[in-house]
């Protein structure tokens, strides 16, 4: 049953329009926020689609509609991005990001408890609304989530690395070496990690043959990264791992169907 059901779940993804609903601009006060909502209310919950800090609902263009098959689910773009207002910082706090969500579902109508799916550093949103608003949280997804620890780790593992500093912090990771994770949750949750190594890239991310880390090295963290993703599924009485065999950091993009199967899996385990 469970494989003619991700087999139906493939043809379907595939199937997808990449068109969402109609863009909304929901007023959260000082700006405006763009929402895109499909599907129709079901005794499934709302699912919320959460980008990455500085992407757009785009993202998501293939999990978005198959979920709106069967519930309803919401994406939006974040301030300073696609058709999302500005904000007055080009770069927002955790806590910003999660009054910005947590305004525009108030704002546009949408009722929870919801399924709150989130990508990459967008994970540090999801875990401080949850803290923050546990009552309207019925399940979360992680897709290749980052952790608050990786930065420290990633400096153990590579010194010559830029290390921990402020900026780094803003974005939400922490860099205080005795700095640890202590987030746990009631809700189901499912944590979908990266199947493929990283990209052996220099440290500024580009393609150059110096300033790189060596292949020690990056294997040590691709198993570092391993692990923050199962110490997250472990913060969950009723968590589960899955590894995205043939996926890189984008499992949205590369394996869709996944996405959309751990969706319906938190929606019944509630």
């Amino acid at each position: 049953m469970r494989t003619l059901a991700l087999t139906s779940l493939v043809g379907a993804c595939l199937l997808a329009s990449s068109v969402f609903g109609e863009q909304r601009m929901i007023d959260i006060g000082e700006r405006r926020l763009a929402v895109y909502c499909d599907g129709e209310a079901t005794p499934s919950p709302t699912v919320v689609l959460v980008p990455a800090g500085g992407r757009t609902a785009k993202d998501w263009d293939l999990v978005q509609p198959v979920v709106a098959a069967f519930t309803r689910v919401c994406s939006f773009d974040h301030a300073n991005v696609g058709k999302s207002d500005k904000a007055d910082a080009n770069l927002q706090s955790v806590d910003e990001h999660v009054d910005d969500m947590h305004a525009w579902l108030r704002q546009a109508g949408e009722t929870g408890p919801f399924i709150l799916v989130s990508h990459s550093i967008s994970g540090f949103y999801v875990r401080r609304f949850e803290t923050r608003y546990a009552s309207e949280v019925a399940g979360l997804v992680f897709v290749d989530s980052s952790h608050e620890e990786q930065a420290l780790r990633l400096h153990q593992i590579d010194q010559e690395g830029p290390a921990p500093d402020d900026l780094t912090g803003q974005l939400g990771f922490y860099t205080e070496p005795d700095q640890r994770l202590e987030w746990r949750s009631e809700a189901p949750l499912i944590v979908l990690g990266r199947g493929k190594p990283f990209p052996r890239r220099a440290r500024d991310g580009s393609d150059s043959e110096t300033n790189r880390m060596s292949e020690e090295q990056w294997t040590a963290w691709d198993r570092a990264w391993r692990g923050f993703q199962e110490d997250l599924a472990n913060r969950s009485r009723r968590g589960q791992f899955r590894v995205a065999d043939k996926s890189g950091h984008f499992i949205q993009r590369d394996q869709p169907e996944l996405v959309v199967q751990a969706i319906r899996d938190v929606s019944m385990m509630r």
